[in-house]
C-alpha cells in the first residue's frame, strides 16, 4: 500500500490547487524578503519563530487535533525543519544569496519527485515534463550571476544539503498530513512543535556566541530590535505559518512532486520582490527563468 495514498483526492495539481500553491510561494518569498531588511538575522529569526508559535498555539487550541497516526512524523518533520533552517543559515553565511538559494530550492522538487515515486505516488508524463521545465528555470537562476567560483564550492555543497533537507521534510509532511485527518490542525501542531525546537536552537546559538549567557539576555536581545524590525518579524512569522499551511493543504489533494515544484516558484517571486523593493537587477537570465517556470506551471495545470 502506498504511504502517500491516504486522503489524496487528485493525482495532479488541477483547478484551485495551482493558485493556492502559487499564493503560498508568494507568501514564502515575502517573508524571506522581509527578513532581508533586518540587520540582526538571528534575533529576527527568533522573533519570527515566537510569533509564528503563538499563532500556531492559538490554532492548536481552536482546530481539531491531528490523528495519532501522524504524531510521530509530525515531530520528525518539526526537527527536520529546524535542521533545514540551521543549514540555510550556514549556506547564507558563506555563499552568495543569488546562487545558493535557487540551488537549494531548485534541487528539492527533483528529490521529492524521486522519493514520491518510490513511495507509490508516480507522476504522469505531463507532470514529469512540467516539473523538469520548472526545475530547469530554477536551475538557470543558479548561474544568473555567472559560473560559481571555486570558493563557492563549500557554499554550493551546503546549498545542496539544504535542498535535500527541504525534500526530506516535504515528503515527511506529505505522508503525515494525509494521515492526520486535518491539514489545518496538522499545520498548527507541527508549527508549534517547530517553534519550540527552533526557539531552543536560537537560544543555544546565542549562548555559544556569548550574547545570552546561560540563556539570560534573550529578551534584551529582542529589545534591541527597532520597532519596525519587530513589526517585520511578527508579520514574517504569520506569513510563514499561512504559507506552509496552504502547502500542506495542497499536499492532501495533489501529487506531492507537482506541489513541491510549484511551491519553489517562490524563487521567482523573491527575485521580483528584490527587483522592485531592493533595487536588485532582474536581468535576462531571470526573465528566461521566469518564462520557463511559467511554462512549466501551465504544463502542470494541464496535466
Amino acid at each position: 500500500m502506498s504511504l502517500l495514498s491516504a486522503e489524496a483526492s487528485a493525482a495532479g495539481a488541477p483547478g484551485i490547487l495551482v493558485p493556492v500553491v502559487l499564493s503560498a510561494a508568494f507568501l514564502h518569498a515575502s517573508w524571506n524578503a522581509i527578513l532581508k531588511f533586518v540587520s540582526d538575522k538571528l534575533a529576527a529569526s527568533l522573533l519570527m519563530t515566537l510569533s509564528g508559535g503563538v499563532l500556531a498555539g492559538i490554532g492548536a487550541v481552536l482546530l481539531p487535533a491531528p490523528d495519532r497516526a501522524s504524531w510521530a512524523l509530525l515531530l520528525v518533520s518539526a526537527a527536520l525543519h529546524v535542521g533545514y533552517f540551521m543549514m540555510l543559515i550556514k549556506t547564507f553565511e558563506i555563499g552568495d544569496f543569488n546562487q545558493v538559494y535557487p540551488l537549494a530550492r531548485g534541487l528539492s522538487p527533483v528529490v521529492v519527485a524521486v522519493f514520491a515515486t518510490l513511495l507509490g505516488d508516480p507522476m504522469s508524463r505531463h507532470q514529469t515534463l512540467g516539473i523538469a521545465v520548472v526545475c530547469g528555470g530554477l536551475t538557470t537562476l543558479v548561474f544568473s550571476a555567472g559560473r560559481p567560483k571555486r570558493a563557492q564550492g563549500k557554499a554550493l555543497f551546503w546549498a545542496a544539503m539544504t535542498g535535500l533537507s527541504i525534500a526530506t521534510y516535504t515528503v515527511t509532511d506529505g505522508i503525515a498530513v494525509r494521515h492526520s485527518g486535518t491539514a489545518a490542525g496538522y499545520t498548527a501542531w507541527m508549527m508549534l512543535a517547530e517553534s519550540t525546537m527552533m526557539t531552543a536552537a536560537c537560544v543555544a546559538i546565542m549562548v555559544r556566541r556569548g550574547r545570552a549567557p546561560e540563556g539570560v539576555g534573550v529578551l534584551p536581545t529582542l529589545r534591541k530590535l527597532s520597532r519596525g524590525d519587530v513589526v517585520r518579524g511578527v508579520i514574517a512569522g504569520a506569513l510563514s505559518l499561512f504559507a506552509y499551511g496552504l502547502v500542506l493543504w495542497a499536499q492532501t489533494r495533489g501529487a506531492l512532486a507537482a506541489v513541491s515544484a510549484l511551491r519553489e516558484t517562490s524563487v521567482i517571486f523573491g527575485a521580483a520582490l528584490g527587483s522592485v523593493f531592493l533595487r536588485e537587477p532582474f536581468g535576462r537570465y531571470r526573465i528566461f527563468a521566469a518564462v520557463a517556470i511559467a511554462s512549466g506551471i501551465l504544463i502542470l495545470e494541464a496535466a
